[in-house]
């Protein structure tokens, strides 16, 4: 799944079964990659120098304080898509915010995280077009998907389903790797950005803020930047 020009440093900071992760990965082969990966991933992301999950925070942060002004950080219901160790809930948690959900489809993963006393829920499932059962339609207030949003992981499906769990109102924030947004899936799902346009022209969301650069990894063998995007909820 690593681009060309970075398929070294992937290679030698994730090892080679993740560069030979593509669009032809199943959910199992992907299950199976996290059981080992797992056991060594905040280390290796540490390594690779990975800036995205504070910077990604703070300007989801800086959007929440715009849109929920009223409203105390430690009532806003925020799931974490894509979730992992829990990375992301750990900036959230500096910034304020206790109450959190996460949602991955590795259990080891979520094992991991689960120790670190960041959530009140946790969900393992895959994330796409299809509803999961254990969330309730508008359940919460906010999204945030960062570092998730890949070939062989979670494809442009799943924006349908990010928009069915947070309320009208709500907000959607996620991040693209560049070469990613307009990525064919072999499954028939659209691009990203297709399917970004798609949900807007059925009025399900609104753009707020669209292929914002913020750095990625401060490596010079690694990405160095992705495309933040921010959405308001619509309609469910």
């Amino acid at each position: 799944m690593a681009t060309k020009d970075y398929a070294e440093g992937y290679t030698e900071l994730y090892g080679e079964e993740w560069v030979k992760l593509s669009d032809e990965t199943t959910e199992k082969e992907l299950k199976d990659f996290y059981v080992e990966w797992s056991k060594t991933y905040d280390t290796d992301l540490n390594k690779a120098q990975a800036q995205y999950h504070r910077l990604q925070t703070k300007l989801f942060d800086a959007k929440i304080k715009e849109v929920f002004k009223d409203k105390p950080k430690d009532e806003i219901k925020i799931v974490d898509a894509g979730a992992g160790t829990g990375m992301i809930a750990a900036e959230l948690k500096k910034l304020g915010y206790t109450n959190l959900a996460a949602l991955d489809i590795s259990p080891e993963m979520l094992k991991k995280a689960e120790k670190k006393n960041l959530y009140k829920k946790f969900v393992c499932a895959a994330l796409n077009d299809k509803p999961i059962p254990e969330i309730e339609t508008g359940e919460f207030d906010a999204l945030i998907c960062c570092g998730s949003l890949a070939i062989a992981h979670i494809e442009s499906d799943s924006f349908v389903e990010m928009v069915r769990m947070v309320k009208p109102g709500g907000v959607i924030h996620f991040n693209i790797r560049p070469g990613d947004c307009e990525h064919k899936f072999s499954s028939g799902n659209p691009t990203y950005e297709d399917m970004i346009q798609k949900l807007e022209d059925a009025g399900k969301w609104e753009k707020l803020v669209y292929k914002e650069v913020v750095e990625h990894y401060a490596r010079d063998d690694m990405p160095p930047i992705s495309f933040m995007f921010e959405f308001k909820v619509l309609k469910n």
